[in-house]
């Protein structure tokens, strides 16, 4: 540690911060926002669902994929559920105990294995699909009808940009600043 170190921590009171010297101003920061407003989604989903249903978000998007797409592995859930596969196993195995899902061979691949939704975990579906529509109109509503398609092709442009972001081309890319 050099002399300079050493004084800028030595300096500052025990409780006063450390300035910063690029501050990146989180009330205005879109990656914060976004991450701020899906965790409000997620929590409020999971509360509602677990108390009216006894299940949380992490298994209702396992049960609303199956419900949209049918059967499915657990790889394929991922992206969809936006959580990673543990997570997406965790789900698939408290619905498997409670009897709402089953895994079956996939035919086409005998070393995967598919997910499905079992006549229970159809009824479950059916009684969540209401709630989750009414929370939706609710959280649209703040926006006008113009406001939420162009919302919905803002969102498809940030997907694709986050999608290019995390891929191996993000280096290559020299005009942002």
């Amino acid at each position: 540690m050099n002399n300079k170190s050493r004084q800028r921590k030595t300096s500052a009171a025990p409780h006063t911060p450390h300035e910063v010297r690029e501050p990146l101003d989180l009330a205005h920061h879109l990656p914060f926002r976004l991450s701020q407003v899906a965790r409000m989604l997620s929590i409020g989903a999971s509360r509602t669902f677990q108390k009216r249903f006894g299940v949380g978000v992490r298994e209702w998007r396992v049960i609303a994929i199956l419900g949209d797409q049918g059967p499915a592995s657990a790889a394929d859930m991922v992206g969809p559920a936006a959580f990673d596969k543990a997570t997406v196993s965790r789900a698939i195995s408290t619905l498997e105990k409670n009897g709402y899902v089953e895994r079956l061979p996939d035919q086409s691949d005998g070393r995967k294995q598919l997910v499905r939704l079992t006549d229970q975990g159809v009824d479950l579906h059916d009684g969540m699909v209401p709630l989750a529509k009414m929370r939706a109109k609710v959280i649209e509503a703040a926006l006008t009808s113009k406001e939420r398609a162009q919302f919905q092709i803002i969102l498809g442009k940030l997907k694709t940009q986050i999608e290019w972001l995390e891929s191996d081309n993000y280096g290559e890319r020299t005009d942002l600043k």
